[in-house]
């Protein structure tokens, strides 16, 4: 399957939004098994997929797999700040997304320990 990776800022939901959508809703329902093989079958394909690696690092947190949820919050704060050093339109929604994700991060090096 062929999926074009849309520009960020407004846009038509993709079939690839709505799969990650339900994986998503997976590890809101505390389904977090079924959520973690979603999101790697959604990576498989778009590896640098911004929400697609934060569901699968919350998943995998929820799963006690602290160290492997560290490693991708890591790099979900790796692919937010590329996305904020293009000069994007929708800045401010990085740099939300930021925040909260190191602080996911440090509340997941906590839990390391």
């Amino acid at each position: 399957m062929s999926t074009t990776k849309p520009k960020t800022g407004l846009r038509e939901f993709t079939e690839f939004d709505v799969r990650v959508g339900q994986a998503w809703s997976q590890h809101v329902r505390k389904q977090d098994e079924s959520a973690v093989r979603e999101f790697q079958k959604l990576l498989e394909e778009w590896p640098d997929h911004i929400d697609a690696n934060l569901g699968l690092a919350l998943s995998q947190r929820a799963l006690g797999q602290a160290s492997r949820a560290a490693d991708l919050f890591k790099k979900v704060i790796t692919l937010i700040k590329a996305e904020m050093g293009k000069g994007v339109d929708d800045t401010s929604r990085f740099q939300m997304l930021l925040r909260l994700v190191e602080q996911h991060l440090v509340e997941t090096e906590k839990l390391k320990a």
